[in-house]
């Protein structure tokens, strides 16, 4: 007299359904917490890239206010430098550093120009040069170095260029 056979099939198996459907909850879980850390992960690095072009186009705006400064007036950086003078300082390349390099360094306060940052150059005369590259009248000229730095988030963007002053 077995009395347990003649019971539906559907009645025997009513365990069998919670166990699937958790294991399904579990998977649905899992999928839905590794969505969420890559999302975030796409937040992060968009980020960074906003952080890193702004800070690009700030030193970019930076280095063009520098090279306006010293066309309007050479004779603050009329003395070339020499020896340890003409080196930029390790410190424009620490991370951790976010204040002026050194006393040597001009701060172009917040503007729309600088996307609302901070700007730091430094005008380095490097002397004379008798036929300076680009320059169309093959005269002699000064050669000065124009590093810019700028910060946003955790970038920094240090750019450098060569500004002639020539004498013709």
């Amino acid at each position: 007299m077995e009395h347990r056979d003649m019971l539906p099939a559907c009645q025997r198996q009513k365990g069998a359904a919670l166990a699937v459907s958790l294991i399904f909850l579990l998977l649905l879980t899992m999928t839905a917490v590794a969505a969420v850390q890559g999302a975030s992960s796409q937040e992060r690095m968009a980020s960074n890239i906003k952080f890193k072009n702004d800070s690009f186009q700030a030193a970019e705006a930076g280095l063009r206010l520098a090279e306006e400064a010293l066309a309007a007036d050479f004779a603050e950086f009329s003395s070339p430098c020499s020896g340890a003078g003409c080196n930029v300082e390790g410190s424009v390349f620490d991370l951790d550093t976010r204040a002026r390099p050194s006393a040597e360094w001009v701060e172009i306060g917040p503007s729309s120009q600088t996307n609302n940052m901070t700007v730091w150059y430094r005008v380095i005369n490097l002397g004379q040069s008798n036929a300076p590259a680009q320059v169309p009248s093959n005269a002699p000229g000064t050669l000065y170095r124009i590093v810019v730095v700028s910060f946003r988030g955790s970038t920094r963007t240090v750019l450098e260029s060569v500004y002639v002053r020539s004498e013709a």
